[in-house]
């Protein structure tokens, strides 16, 4: 399993260092949590261990391999990423998007993680049709059908109902029983963060 390595890194975002000379050690196994105020940095830092946003500084490591050494398709094969907003133009079905690209692995998972995350009733509805909780969790099951060693999820609690945050809390604590990497970048108080077993909130700046 992946442990992700984050050293003396900073991202610059238009003509602003939105974060400047941090480190972490993401250990697989754990939740982490990522928390702090609008504009602290913490989706940046989340696209820059995605491999979406370059870094001006320092380096990121999954295992001993370093990150800006891995190609699109090894890094596809290592983690899986939920952003926080997705608009839907076209009137796919939810079954279809969440299958939309997968390989046989992950499609054997579809109907298991739809009725883990209570989606399976509107697996036949047009995405362009469905509210943002709803959107959300249909991207939210497009990360967790994929076998991956880091997940990556951006305020995946944002837009949800309480049951619905249980329901995908519970099966990121099954991913971390797994030995998966879980990052999750959150809105919510530390209090409220007991699920997971490292809080960031020292992002600079």
């Amino acid at each position: 399993m992946a442990l992700v390595k984050i050293e003396n890194v900073s991202i610059e975002r238009g003509a602003r260092v939105v974060v400047r000379d941090f480190s972490a050690t993401l250990e697989p196994g754990k939740i982490t949590a990522i928390i702090g105020p609008n504009g602290s940095g913490k989706s940046s830092l989340l696209g820059a261990i995605a491999g979406d946003l370059p870094l001006i500084a320092g380096n990121i490591y999954f295992g001993d391999r370093n990150l800006c050494e891995l190609s699109d398709a090894e890094q596809a094969k290592i983690r899986s990423v939920v952003q926080q907003n997705r608009n839907y133009w076209l009137s796919y079905t939810a079954r279809e998007v969440i299958e939309m690209g997968q390989s046989g692995e992950a499609l054997l998972k579809v109907d298991e993680v739809m009725l883990a995350l209570e989606i399976n009733h509107y697996a036949d509805q047009r995405v362009t049709t469905l509210s943002g909780g709803e959107a959300q969790r249909i991207e939210i099951a497009r990360a967790l059908i994929r076998d991956s060693e880091v997940y990556l999820f951006d305020e995946p609690l944002s837009a949800q109902d309480s049951a619905s945050k249980v329901r995908i809390i519970n099966y990121l604590k099954q991913l971390r029983d797994a030995g998966k990497t879980v990052v999750v970048i959150a809105h919510i108080d530390r209090e409220a963060l007991t699920w997971c077993d490292q809080v960031i909130n020292t992002l600079a700046n």
